[in-house]
């Protein structure tokens, strides 16, 4: 028992030295000023064979239509903007709303004529409203939606442009 512990403790002791040995060369290497430089004399060798495979990869993908890197990176820019424009836009029609006191049919007079009805045709009268207020609202989105897809599209066909006349 006491020699496998030996064993043990020796192989410790060598791997722990092996370790600092290796360590102290690893030091060595990346504190020499001619290894660093002849690294990066190398890199920069290969900066230009990265661009032309960068143009290549672009030519490739307009005549294969399928994006690149920099097409996903501008869509991402596009729908990170277009997600901005909606947020405004809610923020206007909530504030527009608020400032109707919630009244999106307009003035209160209208509210007290309706007010002056039986119960059965308030009941008609609201169910109408909320048909109405639901048309109404839909058409807005409806709206929204398209000019903002249009938006988009003028959007990314002039960045698409400008990408291939680069």
């Amino acid at each position: 028992m006491a020699e496998k512990s030996n064993f043990y403790k020796g192989l410790k002791l060598l791997g722990a030295q092996k370790e600092q040995q290796l360590n102290d060369k690893i030091k060595d290497l990346l504190n020499n000023r001619e290894l660093i430089e002849a690294v990066s004399d190398n890199a920069q060798m290969q900066v230009p064979r990265i661009n032309r495979m960068q143009e290549a990869s672009e030519r490739m993908s307009i005549i294969m239509n399928y994006p690149t890197k920099k097409d996903v990176a501008g869509i991402a820019k596009l729908v990170i903007q277009l997600e901005e424009k909606i947020d405004r836009i809610e923020d206007l029609l909530s504030t527009l709303d608020d400032d109707r006191g919630g009244n999106v049919r307009g003035n209160s007079s209208d509210r007290n004529k309706r007010n002056a009805f039986s119960s059965r045709s308030k009941k008609k009268k609201s169910n109408w409203d909320s048909i109405e207020m639901e048309g109404s609202k839909k058409r807005i989105s409806n709206f929204l939606n398209d000019s903002l897809l249009i938006s988009s599209q003028l959007e990314f066909n002039s960045f698409r442009q400008g990408n291939s006349n680069v």
